[in-house]
């Protein structure tokens, strides 16, 4: 395998509260004496803070590719991040293998689940009459209905964790894009990295805002109409979501002069919850950054780029805390109004008074982010401790943040060339799979949906350099064709198909116990990711992946996965 030189070309009472959506109705905080937040901006703009706007950062002349640009596994040497780890379980056949990829490829193709990411995704519209900045995303909270040829988008709630959604497609999307061209693909990789941009300009307060970075979790910006692929006609109605609304963990902030749009509405306090998976988007954004076929491409995910290492430098510089904006367009550390403290939600240190190393990986993964450097902090294997173990026993979802985290730290520490420090956290990562599959005490490993979430974290690890056991590429097996067995009978892959008839219907499908609607394409980011390791135990066939025209087909009696 060879490694792109994209990738490799820069050198307990505290606890007990301890979840990422945690808190009570909430206060402000500004933050004194931290780094003034013009100052950060304009450094960031200026590209005299450390952050590079290039594809890749420079990480020095020892963490680099040799003059051939030929590193890894069929070279000479491998990266000092490449590991061993020893093989157990029951392979799976050649023929299980083939079967696997026909059957979840063939969900994809008779579903045509990439069309419908695009017929289903929206924002504001690149045809909308204003000519005004336009861009997409994968939403939550809203209900969908058909009258005649026009399909209508409802927003009704905040839709708090939209951007987590959107990175998990958006990653897979530019695997797909870069791997055989799929043009719904390439509209949704430059939609969805507008929409990562369209959430922070979503977030200033007109023309002079000194601080142009910071993140919504929503953006709800004008009404309109549309037509998408094949003509067929959309209305996108934000009505019932413009007023305002106080929640403990997000606000709707009326913004009446926003410098992109005029008039909108935004729901604010960016939660730790998405970062992880925004930061774990940023390798991909370099990638397609610099090998983009198409220029309109390659230009969304620069400006991505900047908006997130603009974000991640803001973080750092106030003190690893997410700052917000409430209408008063003033940048603040969201608190909690009955006693002052920072919200859990919006801070990376809250936890060190039990660990100092609680949340190292979520800082590591902004100091990376936001210059390519780790800023003195050392995470070692990338394991939480105390934190992560009463934090996983408070809510079950948090298992998610936790473990996304330490992916993206270790994605970025692989791309800015801290290869010392991506040894160790791969070397946590497997720790961290082994205990996933095999350690009886963790909290939650009863949940229904255990098995899937594990198979989705798994191909995502993998896809980040860590090698597959047979025993968790036979879990992967298992679980991606229950689920393409589970979404491939939903009836509203076309909602504009005649077999829809007139009134509402669900615009995305439930998952049952399958993985979610967002992770049904994570083997092509797997495929397509030059860390995969080429001593991972045999899962798919990445040559069939790879080309659209040999998707499909049926899994023999053989292939059938079994129960656990």
């Amino acid at each position: 395998m060879r490694w792109s030189g994209w990738m490799l070309g820069g050198a307990a009472l505290l606890l007990t509260g301890a979840c990422a959506c945690g808190g009570s109705p909430d206060g402000v905080m500004d933050l004194g004496g931290d780094a003034d937040a013009a100052q950060v901006a304009d450094a960031i703009a200026d590209g005299d803070a450390g952050v590079e706007m290039d594809a890749a950062p420079d990480a020095g002349p020892d963490s680099g590719p040799d003059a051939s640009g030929d590193v890894g596994p069929d070279a000479d040497a491998s990266p000092l991040w490449v590991i061993e780890r020893p093989q157990v379980g029951e392979p799976l056949s050649a023929q299980e293998v083939h079967d696997f990829t026909l059957r979840v490829t063939g969900m994809w193709k008779k579903s045509g689940y990439f069309r419908w990411l695009h017929l289903t995704s929206h924002g504001l519209d690149a045809s909308n009459p204003q000519g005004q900045y336009h861009y997409a995303l994968w939403w939550q909270d809203t209900k969908a209905s058909k009258l005649g040829d026009v399909v209508t988008w409802t927003h009704t709630g905040r839709a708090d964790n939209l951007t987590l959604r959107t990175c998990k497609v958006l990653n897979n999307a530019i695997a797909g894009y870069l791997m055989f061209g799929d043009p719904d693909l390439r509209w949704v990789v430059e939609e969805y990295s507008r929409g990562l941009v369209a959430l922070s300009k979503a977030m200033m307060f007109g023309d002079a805002d000194p601080v142009p970075y910071l993140q919504a979790r929503a953006v709800f910006s004008h009404d309109h109409t549309f037509e998408t692929v094949g003509g067929r006609k959309v209305a996108v109605d934000y009505g019932p979501v413009r007023h305002d609304e106080e929640a403990w963990n997000a606000s709707i902030v009326h913004n009446p002069e926003n410098p992109t749009w005029g008039d909108i509405w935004l729901v604010n306090q960016r939660s730790k919850d998405d970062v992880p998976h925004m930061f774990r988007t940023v390798p991909a954004l370099m990638r397609v950054a610099a090998e983009a076929p198409d220029a309109s491409v390659r230009e969304a995910a620069t400006e991505a780029l900047e908006y997130l290492r603009g974000f991640a430098a803001d973080i750092v510089a106030s003190g690893y805390q997410i700052r917000t904006k409430f209408a008063d367009g003033v940048a603040v550390v969201p608190t909690q109004p009955d006693n002052g403290a920072v919200k859990d939600l919006a801070s990376f240190v809250l936890y060190e008074i039990a660990d100092p190393n609680a949340e190292c990986n979520a800082k590591l993964g902004s100091a990376l982010v936001s210059d390519g450097t780790p800023h003195g902090l050392d995470c070692e294997q990338g394991s939480g401790g105390l934190y992560e173990v009463i934090a996983a026993e408070g809510h079950y979802f948090n298992y998610a943040i936790i473990r996304y985290f330490h992916l993206a730290a270790l994605a970025n520490a692989i791309a800015a060339g801290q290869d010392v420090m991506a040894r160790e956290l791969m070397l946590g990562l497997a720790a961290r799979a082994d205990a996933i599959l095999h350690d009886p005490e963790l909290p939650h490993r009863d949940d229904p949906v255990w098995d899937a979430d594990a198979a989705a974290f798994l191909l995502a690890a993998g896809a980040s350099g860590l090698p597959l056991t047979h025993e968790e590429a036979r879990l992967v097996r298992d679980q991606y064709t229950l689920t393409a067995e589970h979404y491939e009978a939903w009836p509203y892959w076309d909602p504009w198909a005649d077999s829809v008839p007139d009134g509402a219907f669900p615009m995305q499908p439930d998952r049952g116990v399958a993985v979610r609607p967002t992770e049904i394409a994570y083997l092509l980011e797997y495929c397509a990711s030059p860390l995969r390791s080429a001593e991972s135990a045999p899962l798919v066939d990445c040559d069939i992946v790879a080309d659209p025209s040999r998707w499909g087909g049926e899994a023999s009696e053989l292939s059938r996965p079994r129960s656990r």
